[in-house]
Protein backbone atom coordinates (compact mmCIF):
# COMPACT_ATOMS: atom_id res chain seq x y z
CA UNK A 1 0.00 0.00 0.00
CA UNK A 2 2.70 2.36 0.80
CA UNK A 3 4.36 1.33 -2.68
CA UNK A 4 1.19 2.61 -4.00
CA UNK A 5 0.76 5.84 -2.34
CA UNK A 6 4.35 6.91 -3.47
CA UNK A 7 3.82 5.81 -7.24
CA UNK A 8 4.00 9.30 -9.72
CA UNK A 9 1.56 8.57 -11.36
CA UNK A 10 1.79 11.48 -13.30
CA UNK A 11 5.13 10.79 -14.74
CA UNK A 12 3.30 7.37 -15.83
CA UNK A 13 1.04 9.31 -18.03
CA UNK A 14 3.54 12.13 -19.10
CA UNK A 15 1.61 14.09 -16.77
CA UNK A 16 4.72 15.43 -14.52
CA UNK A 17 5.33 18.54 -12.88
CA UNK A 18 8.65 20.19 -13.34
CA UNK A 19 10.95 19.95 -10.04
CA UNK A 20 10.55 23.72 -10.42
CA UNK A 21 6.55 24.00 -10.20
CA UNK A 22 6.77 21.33 -7.84
CA UNK A 23 9.10 23.47 -5.38
CA UNK A 24 7.15 26.91 -6.56
CA UNK A 25 3.62 25.13 -5.50
CA UNK A 26 5.06 23.99 -1.56
CA UNK A 27 6.67 27.41 -1.01
CA UNK A 28 3.05 28.91 -1.80
CA UNK A 29 1.50 26.23 0.65
CA UNK A 30 4.21 27.19 3.14
CA UNK A 31 3.07 30.63 2.49
CA UNK A 32 -0.53 29.98 2.57
CA UNK A 33 -0.14 27.84 6.12
CA UNK A 34 1.98 30.41 7.64
CA UNK A 35 -1.08 33.09 6.89
CA UNK A 36 -3.26 30.36 8.25
CA UNK A 37 -1.36 30.43 11.88
CA UNK A 38 -1.63 33.81 11.74
CA UNK A 39 -5.30 33.67 11.55
CA UNK A 40 -5.24 30.99 14.47
CA UNK A 41 -2.97 33.93 16.51
CA UNK A 42 -4.91 36.69 15.77
CA UNK A 43 -8.07 35.19 17.03
CA UNK A 44 -6.59 33.70 20.55
CA UNK A 45 -4.59 36.77 21.36
CA UNK A 46 -8.42 38.34 20.89
CA UNK A 47 -10.06 36.03 23.35
CA UNK A 48 -7.34 36.21 25.56
CA UNK A 49 -7.88 40.17 25.56
CA UNK A 50 -11.51 39.38 26.73
CA UNK A 51 -10.26 36.98 29.28
CA UNK A 52 -8.50 39.30 30.92
CA UNK A 53 -10.79 41.76 31.40
CA UNK A 54 -12.86 39.43 32.99
CA UNK A 55 -10.52 38.82 35.33
CA UNK A 56 -10.26 42.28 36.40
CA UNK A 57 -14.04 42.29 36.75
CA UNK A 58 -13.77 39.02 38.80
CA UNK A 59 -11.22 40.75 40.64
CA UNK A 60 -13.10 43.49 41.60
CA UNK A 61 -15.76 41.12 43.03
CA UNK A 62 -13.59 38.61 44.86
CA UNK A 63 -14.61 35.59 42.60
CA UNK A 64 -11.13 34.30 43.37
CA UNK A 65 -12.41 30.88 41.70
CA UNK A 66 -13.11 32.18 38.40
CA UNK A 67 -9.96 34.37 38.28
CA UNK A 68 -7.83 31.40 38.03
CA UNK A 69 -9.56 29.62 36.31
CA UNK A 70 -9.43 31.95 33.28
CA UNK A 71 -5.67 32.78 34.31
CA UNK A 72 -5.20 29.21 33.69
CA UNK A 73 -6.79 29.41 30.14
CA UNK A 74 -4.58 32.52 29.50
CA UNK A 75 -1.77 30.40 30.45
CA UNK A 76 -2.48 28.08 27.79
CA UNK A 77 -3.63 30.06 25.77
CA UNK A 78 0.18 31.97 25.74
CA UNK A 79 1.91 28.17 25.43
CA UNK A 80 -0.69 27.85 22.24
CA UNK A 81 0.37 30.64 20.65
CA UNK A 82 4.00 30.29 21.18
CA UNK A 83 3.67 26.81 19.69
CA UNK A 84 2.41 28.51 16.89
CA UNK A 85 5.11 31.19 16.48
CA UNK A 86 7.82 28.02 16.26
CA UNK A 87 5.31 26.49 13.66
CA UNK A 88 5.69 29.90 11.54
CA UNK A 89 9.31 30.07 12.15
CA UNK A 90 10.19 26.30 11.04
CA UNK A 91 7.92 26.82 8.22
CA UNK A 92 9.90 29.94 6.59
CA UNK A 93 13.27 27.69 7.18
CA UNK A 94 11.79 25.05 5.16
CA UNK A 95 10.90 27.81 2.43
CA UNK A 96 13.85 29.39 2.58
CA UNK A 97 15.74 26.04 2.07
CA UNK A 98 13.53 24.93 -0.76
CA UNK A 99 14.86 28.45 -2.38
CA UNK A 100 17.88 27.53 -2.24
CA UNK A 101 17.27 23.88 -3.25
CA UNK A 102 15.34 25.32 -6.89
CA UNK A 103 18.42 27.78 -7.13
CA UNK A 104 20.84 24.64 -7.26
CA UNK A 105 18.80 22.40 -8.76
CA UNK A 106 18.91 25.31 -11.77
CA UNK A 107 22.64 25.99 -11.80
CA UNK A 108 23.21 22.42 -12.04
CA UNK A 109 20.10 21.33 -14.44
CA UNK A 110 19.03 17.78 -12.40
CA UNK A 111 17.17 17.16 -9.28
CA UNK A 112 19.54 17.62 -6.07
CA UNK A 113 18.78 15.78 -2.92
CA UNK A 114 18.99 19.04 -0.21
CA UNK A 115 20.21 18.14 3.40
CA UNK A 116 19.34 21.53 4.51
CA UNK A 117 15.44 20.78 3.25
CA UNK A 118 15.50 17.40 4.70
CA UNK A 119 16.86 18.91 8.20
CA UNK A 120 14.06 21.66 8.07
CA UNK A 121 11.14 18.95 7.56
CA UNK A 122 12.16 17.16 10.19
CA UNK A 123 11.69 19.75 12.55
CA UNK A 124 8.68 20.81 11.00
CA UNK A 125 6.77 17.42 11.34
CA UNK A 126 7.68 17.70 15.05
CA UNK A 127 5.23 20.33 15.59
CA UNK A 128 1.87 19.31 16.38
CA UNK A 129 0.50 22.21 15.02
CA UNK A 130 0.92 21.89 11.32
CA UNK A 131 2.02 17.81 11.79
CA UNK A 132 -0.19 16.08 9.39
CA UNK A 133 -0.09 19.05 6.67
CA UNK A 134 4.23 18.89 6.88
CA UNK A 135 4.05 14.66 6.83
CA UNK A 136 1.87 14.73 3.50
CA UNK A 137 4.12 17.77 2.03
CA UNK A 138 7.35 15.45 2.87
CA UNK A 139 5.94 12.26 0.87
CA UNK A 140 5.74 14.46 -1.79
CA UNK A 141 9.31 15.67 -1.66
CA UNK A 142 9.99 11.83 -1.15
CA UNK A 143 8.60 10.81 -4.23
CA UNK A 144 9.77 14.23 -6.14
CA UNK A 145 13.48 13.04 -4.90
CA UNK A 146 14.13 16.33 -3.43
CA UNK A 147 14.56 14.83 -0.03
CA UNK A 148 15.15 11.17 1.90
CA UNK A 149 12.28 9.56 4.36
CA UNK A 150 11.53 12.03 7.17
CA UNK A 151 12.45 10.60 9.96
CA UNK A 152 9.48 10.17 12.81
CA UNK A 153 10.51 11.63 16.08
CA UNK A 154 8.65 12.11 19.00
CA UNK A 155 6.73 15.47 18.94
CA UNK A 156 8.53 18.70 20.39
CA UNK A 157 7.71 19.30 23.83
CA UNK A 158 6.59 22.97 23.52
CA UNK A 159 3.99 22.74 26.04
CA UNK A 160 5.31 22.57 29.83
CA UNK A 161 2.65 20.25 31.65
CA UNK A 162 4.69 20.96 35.15
CA UNK A 163 1.75 21.79 37.47
CA UNK A 164 4.45 24.05 39.78
CA UNK A 165 5.19 25.83 36.83
CA UNK A 166 1.14 26.22 35.51
CA UNK A 167 0.75 27.56 39.07
CA UNK A 168 3.39 29.59 39.35
CA UNK A 169 2.49 31.06 36.01
CA UNK A 170 -0.88 31.58 36.88
CA UNK A 171 0.17 33.55 39.79
CA UNK A 172 1.94 35.73 37.69
CA UNK A 173 -0.74 36.56 35.40
CA UNK A 174 -3.23 37.60 38.02
CA UNK A 175 -0.52 39.64 39.41
CA UNK A 176 0.13 41.06 35.80
CA UNK A 177 -3.62 41.48 34.79
CA UNK A 178 -4.63 42.72 38.36
CA UNK A 179 -1.97 45.37 39.21
CA UNK A 180 -1.64 46.20 42.97
CA UNK A 181 -4.90 44.20 44.33
CA UNK A 182 -4.37 41.38 46.42
CA UNK A 183 -6.54 38.03 45.64
CA UNK A 184 -7.25 35.94 48.73
CA UNK A 185 -6.64 32.32 48.41
CA UNK A 186 -9.75 30.17 47.32
CA UNK A 187 -10.23 28.59 50.35
CA UNK A 188 -11.24 31.66 52.23
CA UNK A 189 -13.57 32.44 49.44
CA UNK A 190 -16.95 33.19 50.80
CA UNK A 191 -20.21 31.44 50.27
CA UNK A 192 -21.94 35.48 49.45
CA UNK A 193 -18.81 35.79 46.59
CA UNK A 194 -19.67 32.67 44.93
CA UNK A 195 -23.24 33.24 45.02
CA UNK A 196 -22.52 36.70 43.66
CA UNK A 197 -20.79 35.63 41.23
CA UNK A 198 -23.04 32.87 39.95
CA UNK A 199 -25.53 35.83 40.13
CA UNK A 200 -23.72 38.34 37.82
CA UNK A 201 -22.72 35.59 35.54
CA UNK A 202 -26.49 34.43 35.00
CA UNK A 203 -27.92 37.97 34.54
CA UNK A 204 -25.76 38.59 31.63
CA UNK A 205 -27.34 40.43 28.50
CA UNK A 206 -28.15 38.77 25.62
CA UNK A 207 -24.59 38.76 23.30
CA UNK A 208 -22.29 39.58 26.22
CA UNK A 209 -20.10 36.87 27.05
CA UNK A 210 -19.37 35.05 30.02
CA UNK A 211 -16.54 33.50 31.82
CA UNK A 212 -17.78 30.24 30.89
CA UNK A 213 -18.44 31.34 26.77
CA UNK A 214 -14.50 32.81 27.23
CA UNK A 215 -13.17 29.61 28.65
CA UNK A 216 -14.83 27.58 26.38
CA UNK A 217 -13.52 29.53 23.06
CA UNK A 218 -10.44 29.65 24.33
CA UNK A 219 -10.33 25.68 24.56
CA UNK A 220 -11.48 25.60 21.05
CA UNK A 221 -8.86 27.76 19.42
CA UNK A 222 -6.30 25.52 21.68
CA UNK A 223 -7.34 22.43 20.64
CA UNK A 224 -7.67 24.02 17.01
CA UNK A 225 -4.31 25.03 17.02
CA UNK A 226 -2.90 21.50 17.87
Amino acid sequence: MEKIRNFDFGALFGLAKTPEQRNREWRLRLKSMQRQLDVQIRDIERTRKQTEREIKRCASRNDVRSARALAKEIVSARRAISELYVSKARMASVERALTRQSATSKSIDVIKTSSEVLKAMNDLVRTSAVREDAREMGREMCRAGIIEELVEDAMDDLVSDDEEETENAIEDILREITGEVVLPDAGKETEKNEVMAKETSEASLPGETTTADLKARLDAMREEAA
